[in-house]
């Protein structure tokens, strides 16, 4: 089926607004135009203008009474002079007054029907070919079908959409945002004049598939394509089908599909909102291995709430409703254990949600940048407090305190931890900074330069994570540090697969070698405890011995532990 038979079929019915405070007369016109359109009817300029805001892509011409209560036809016309999506739908006065014709003309008014109503065929006539007009102006000043790709263009895209709601409006439909990951690498690799056939290639199987299924499809730019189809009840295999499509034409393995699903579109819900979330959802998937995704109100509720966080962030750092958390680490080679050190942790009261979970907004504020923010304020708290535990106890309790991946690219990045540590007058030594290993094994040269520098300064350096990426060796080799930090996974998981034992063994050795301490974090049970003392760990924390915790309750731990009560 070709695009115009299926946009006639689509099109079968058009839809007028008739707004007529004289229910007679618009019952009357309403009876010309019944068989072959969808009537609307409005009884003043008021419930006009409301269904026309909530219809425009889907009037195709209103049939206008000036005289009207609320609000007249006159103020209907000038709303619509000053809106320019409604200015597009043409307007038709019905009046018997002949000196409104001029103030008409004056706000754009397309033609007049006398009243009353004497020739109903000429009234039709004129109606259909005012829409014609307008429909051939319109074509006339947007590009309908994309040239490379034959697919429509956004704009007709979404015309056509809400025009396939109204003509099958009890049809479920789909809005699938389809992106070729690492398009660039195509045009790279194989020139221009390929990814254009590739693209082609893509818009050719929607194309087909459309046409099977109804539907329409649309070329955004670049590797990004929108699909809207009557529900797919097998979607697996439409994305099997489209991405083994894709492996004929693309040799890089690296080249991938992402698709963001929104299914069961609400017809009433706007299609930029539709379309925006269908494209979110393809841009949020980060695994070549996970192809789509779907959108629900599950993840509509997320979606919400991560924004709502995002919005709260600078009040809540204002308000201080992070509070920093502390974990004990003990020293457990010797006879006594020992609390040697913490690590800070954040965390978030929030005055409506009450504590919000680390893992929900670190890896949101790593990904607009609020990390670098918080990070900061973690490292003066840190610093304040290392001073009035100084003061209260005498003595300084070392802190680890973690720098996010995000920070290595922060150019004042040393200047801040100097100016938090330096303004209290803590030990450079006591101020411990911990650096995962993923960090290191995406942006080697930044972290070297910012370790070397820290380290210069007295700095002491952690390795946090270790074992959890997938080059452990060569961070031992090539990252100066003073502390490794094994990954919680390995104990964890240790009775699940014992080999994690032989690991940590391993691991421990290369410490001893290396003459840097070892920390096993995560550590839970009595067994975990034996097994890591007996090979020689140098520090756990965990809950073994303690969770973490607020600054109050750590305070009376170094109380007891150094018998200061």
């Amino acid at each position: 089926m070709d695009n115009n038979k299926r946009e006639r079929e689509i099109q079968a019915r058009r839809t007028l607004l008739i707004a007529d405070d004289d229910e007679i007369s618009g019952d009357i016109l309403s009876s010309f135009f019944e068989d072959k359109y969808d009537i609307l009817r409005a009884f003043n300029g008021k419930q006009a203008l409301d269904i026309i805001n909530s219809h425009i892509d889907t009037i195709d011409l209103v049939l206008l009474d000036i005289f009207m209560p609320e609000l007249d036809g006159f103020a209907v016309l000038r709303e619509r002079q000053n809106n320019s999506k409604i200015k597009k739908i043409p307007v038709i006065v019905m009046t018997g007054e002949g000196d409104v014709e001029r103030e008409c003309f004056k706000l754009g008014v397309n033609d007049f029907i006398k009243k009353p109503f004497s020739n109903p065929e000429i009234i039709i006539a004129r109606v259909e070919r005012m829409i014609e007009l307008y429909e051939d102006r319109s074509i006339i000043k947007t590009v309908k079908v994309e040239k490379l790709t034959n697919l429509y263009s956004f704009d007709f895209f979404k015309k056509f959409c809400n025009q396939f709601d109204v003509a099958e409006p009890k049809v479920a439909k789909d809005l699938l945002s389809i992106n070729i990951t690492r398009f660039r690498l195509i045009n790279e690799l194989y020139g221009r004049d390929f990814s254009d056939e590739v693209l082609k290639n893509i818009a050719s199987f929607l194309k087909e598939y459309v046409n099977k299924n109804k539907g329409f499809a649309c070329h955004t730019g670049a590797g990004d394509f929108l699909l809207y189809t009557r529900h797919m009840e097998d979607l697996d295999s439409f994305i099997y089908e489209l991405h083994e499509h894709l492996e004929k034409l693309v040799v890089p393995t690296s080249v991938h599909l992402h698709v963001g699903i929104y299914p069961n579109v609400d017809p009433k819900l706007d299609k930029d909102i539709v379309i925006g979330r269908a494209v979110s959802f393809a841009q949020s998937i980060q695994s070549d291995s996970d192809v789509y995704s779907i959108y629900d109100e599950k993840t509509e509720q997320k979606a919400l709430f991560e924004e709502e966080l995002i919005n709260d962030f600078k009040k809540g750092l204002k308000n201080r409703e992070f509070k920093v958390f502390y974990q004990p680490k003990y020293s457990i080679q010797g006879d006594k254990n020992t609390l040697s050190s913490c690590e800070a942790l954040i965390r978030w009261i929030h005055p409506k949600h009450g504590m919000v979970s680390p893992g929900v907004f670190i890896p949101l504020f790593e990904t607009n940048g609020f990390i670098q923010l918080l990070d900061r304020y973690v490292f003066e708290e840190v610093a304040k407090q290392q001073a009035i535990w100084k003061e209260k106890y005498g003595i300084y309790i070392p802190v680890s305190v973690n720098v996010s991946r995000v920070d290595v690219h922060n150019p004042n990045l040393e200047k801040e931890i100097l100016e938090a540590v330096d303004s209290q007058h803590v030990p450079h030594d006591k101020f411990y900074l911990e650096i995962t290993e993923s960090a290191y094994s995406q942006d080697k040269q930044d972290i070297l330069n910012l370790v070397n520098s820290l380290r210069d300064k007295g700095f002491l350096i952690e390795i946090d994570d270790f074992g959890s990426g997938y080059s452990s060796l060569n961070v031992m080799s090539e990252l100066p540090f003073d502390v490794l930090k094994i990954d919680m996974v390995f104990m964890r998981k240790s009775d699940e697969y014992p080999m994690n034992k032989d690991i940590v063994k391993m691991i421990l050795a290369l410490c001893k070698h290396f003459n840097v301490t070892s920390v096993c974090e995560g550590v839970e049970t009595e067994e975990h405890y034996k097994f890591l003392k007996e090979n020689g760990c140098d520090v756990i924390q965990g809950y073994y011995f303690s969770k973490p915790l607020p600054v109050d309750d750590f305070s009376k731990l170094i109380e007891k532990e150094f018998g200061l009560c």
